[in-house]
């Protein structure tokens, strides 16, 4: 049977797929026992966390409720879904999760069950030669208990579960795709929406507000990330979050958000003019040149996407092609190669070319995960970077694309930036008397307003090729829609009809 996702007009979401996917990922007998997230009170607090369901229990359920635990038995081909028993006592207060005949209905699963019958949890003994395969956060909360034998074997499992359902979860299926189609077409309606009305808002907030209520009246109240509205020198901040500073004469703006759908993430960034006596034009020459120079590292970055491509090359086309840009317009000077020893770029670009998106907006990746503090955007050691940036500066590639080519299904953005962080940039330049040699300062000067530029998309690799699913307009089609907003052809957002 066929059902649709409330809300989204999808087909029920493939747990059962997904399971067996991981099973002959796996190839090995046994059961695969997996728990939701719990629901969790703010400390010192009787008010609710916002509910974050465990994404590696979703993969195997599109299940979103809190408290549950889900089994697959792996000979058996059977997917069971446990749901807490339901809590009369709390109806009127929170409302209550699915009976076993709805989630029968809703999820793509063989069985439905309350928790209270916990003692049937695994629905059967194990024998000799199969394991029990776990997440190490279930290991610490089983609502049953196991042998001392069951214990000494799950030992040995923790991790081959996770790296069977990362190899998975980062081929993304029909189903999975069309849910970050959504997301992207939900955030690209909010994105226009804030770029028809750049030129009536004064504060940050207000784009945020513009850009939260397109997402709210399409349903996707969930955003992949907290907001991103970075003005001026706030835009040069990679991860600013206050979202509260007034424009006053800031040039640019930074807009990088993206909602999500059933769970599914998009990351979209776009670059906006701040030019309220003429909008949808370059406030200065500086600006547009960076901008122009951001734009054509993504173009020539996405260009050179298909699979079997590395993406360590694309990734160093991204910095040679920025340093060939700063070089043009005089900001660096002197040897390119000189210039990249030095590492001096990743001064102006510190962060990852890209990164997986699905489940997570950093998504898993299809080999062991590097440590936590090695995300795509997080300090990291990068061995051409002098010794001054190496405990600073981010790698030029994300540690997950370090070793494996890219395949057919894998989605993934493309988000090259510029930016003019004074910090950042006195700091690891402009005080170092080597790397300074290489920096024209009176150029510099006049780009100090610039902020930053990124520009960001989702990019589904093909059997072929490439398709770059986020509709959000750029470059000059975005240039003309803040010309049209301003011209009174009115879009959804904060006033609009």
């Amino acid at each position: 049977m066929h059902m649709k996702t409330q809300g989204h007009g999808i087909d029920k979401y493939p747990a059962k797929a997904h399971a067996r996917r991981v099973a002959d990922t796996l190839n090995a007998p046994g059961i695969i026992a997996i728990s939701a997230s719990t629901l969790t009170l703010w400390p010192d607090s009787d008010m609710p966390m916002p509910f974050r369901q465990a994404r590696y229990f979703y993969y195997l359920t599109g299940c979103d409720e809190p408290g549950c635990w889900v089994v697959y038995d792996i000979d058996h081909d059977r997917l069971t879904l446990w749901l807490p028993a339901i809590d009369e006592s709390r109806v009127v207060w929170t409302g209550r999760g699915s009976t076993v005949e709805e989630a029968m209905e809703k999820y793509d699963i063989d069985e439905a069950k309350y928790l209270s019958d916990d003692e049937f949890l695994l629905g059967r003994r194990l024998s000799a030669d199969e394991d029990l395969y776990m997440l190490q956060p279930d290991i610490k909360n089983l609502p049953f208990t196991i042998s001392i034998a069951m214990n000494r074997r799950l030992k040995g499992t923790r991790g081959k579960l996770k790296q069977a359902m990362d190899a998975c979860r980062v081929i993304k299926d029909e189903h999975e795709i069309a849910l970050i189609r959504q997301a992207n077409d939900i955030t690209a309606e909010a994105h226009t929406s804030v770029m028809r009305n750049i030129h009536r808002f004064t504060n940050e907030a207000e784009v945020e507000a513009a850009y939260t209520a397109v997402c709210i009246a399409r349903h996707a109240k969930t955003q992949a990330y907290a907001p991103i509205a970075g003005s001026g020198p706030n835009a040069a901040t990679l991860h600013y979050g206050a979202n509260n500073q007034d424009f006053s004469n800031r040039h640019m703006l930074v807009l990088d958000a993206g909602c999500e759908v059933s769970c599914y993430a998009s990351d979209v960034t776009r670059t906006l003019p701040l030019n309220p006596t003429n909008p949808g034009h370059w406030p200065t020459k500086e600006c547009e040149q960076i901008y122009a120079l951001v734009e054509k590292v993504q173009e020539t970055c996405i260009a050179a996407l298909r699979p079997g491509a590395p993406f360590t090359d694309i990734d160093a086309l991204a910095r040679r092609t920025t340093l060939q840009g700063l070089l043009a317009l005089g900001i660096l000077v002197g040897d390119p190669d000189e210039i990249h020893n030095h590492g001096i770029v990743h001064a102006f670009f510190p962060h990852g070319l890209g990164h997986h998106v699905g489940l997570e907006v950093h998504d898993v990746s299809p080999v062991p995960a590097p440590p936590a503090s090695h995300s795509s955007h997080s300090p990291a050691f990068h061995h051409s970077l002098p010794t001054s940036f190496t405990t600073t500066l981010t790698p030029p590639l994300t540690p997950p694309f370090s070793s494996t080519p890219l395949k057919p299904n894998m989605l993934l953005t493309i988000e090259p930036g510029l930016y003019f962080n004074r910090q950042l940039l006195t700091r690891y330049v402009l005080d170092d008397p080597v790397c300074r040699a290489y920096v024209d300062t009176e150029v510099l000067d006049r780009y100090w307003s610039v902020g930053g530029v990124r520009i960001e998309d989702d990019i589904l690799i093909t059997d072929v090729g490439y398709e770059n699913v986020t509709g959000t307009p750029k470059g000059s089609e975005m240039l003309e829609v803040i010309r049209r907003g301003k011209g009174g052809k009115r879009g959804r957002g904060m006033g609009d009809e």
